[in-house]
């Protein structure tokens, strides 16, 4: 898979599988460049930790044997949707993510405050450097970095995480996948500049101030992924941890 990855999904007629090299952080590309077409992928891990690639360069024999043969599963991971909408509505950007949606502060040192809503209700209001709202498939990603939970990756479900938060009785909360979660921008402290970023796998990035909101839920979207090892996702990060 090369770097250039626009119209990827204008050349997959006829395609079975895309075979991906790089790590986890080409593999969040490639389900962005993808756009919700449902073509199984593979990864080939050139990085340190992968926990989306399957398989390593010296294993790319067997691999392409496996694939020709039908031996392989797989393995349906969901997706966020997320719609960043200004504090007057004049500017709606919606935009997918397999790994998370992250709300953090923006070139600041100080805490961000953040209101959250679920299902149109009020939730809480949490003081922190940001919010990490993650897939399944995210949980071993920033959000466990940020110390939430590691999920079964074929779950459905979203993981919220605070970032370093001011209060220490804030933690990690796991929501169904048909709830929605709305976070917002609001003035908690007056002499607090509360300017954010809004930011979909680590790109897509979007500016955010006061009264900006992002609603976030389960896309209609789902990546494939093709899984040779019946491994689970906690004997892998045992691994990962070890070597």
């Amino acid at each position: 898979m090369g770097n250039d990855l626009d119209g990827l999904t204008n050349n997959l007629e006829g395609i079975h599988c895309v075979i991906v090299m790089g790590g986890d952080g080409t593999m969040l590309r490639v389900a962005q460049a993808l756009k919700g077409n449902t073509v199984p992928v593979i990864g080939v891990n050139l990085g340190v930790v992968g926990f989306m690639t399957e398989v390593v360069v010296s294993e790319i024999d067997s691999m392409i044997d496996r694939l020709l043969s039908g031996d392989y599963m797989i393995e349906d991971r969901m997706m966020l949707s997320g719609k960043v909408i200004s504090k007057n509505n004049t500017k709606i950007n919606t935009v997918d993510a397999l790994n998370d949606i992250v709300l953090a502060r923006e070139n600041s040192l100080r805490l961000i405050a953040v209101r959250i809503e679920v299902n149109d209700k009020y939730f809480d209001t949490i003081e922190a450097d940001g919010i990490i709202i993650s897939t399944p498939t995210g949980s071993t990603s920033y959000n466990l970095s940020a110390g939430g939970p590691v999920v079964q990756p074929d779950a459905k479900l979203m993981v919220m995480t605070p970032i370093s938060p001011y209060s220490m009785s804030k933690r990690s909360v796991v929501f169904g996948a048909d709830d929605r979660i709305t976070l917002e921008l609001v003035e908690k402290r007056k002499d607090s500049e509360n300017i954010g970023l809004v930011s979909f796998d680590g790109a897509n990035n979007f500016h955010m101030e006061l009264g900006d909101k992002v609603e976030i839920g389960a896309s209609e979207n789902i990546f494939r992924l093709v899984k040779f090892d019946e491994a689970s996702v906690y004997e892998i990060l045992k691994k990962k941890i070890e070597s």
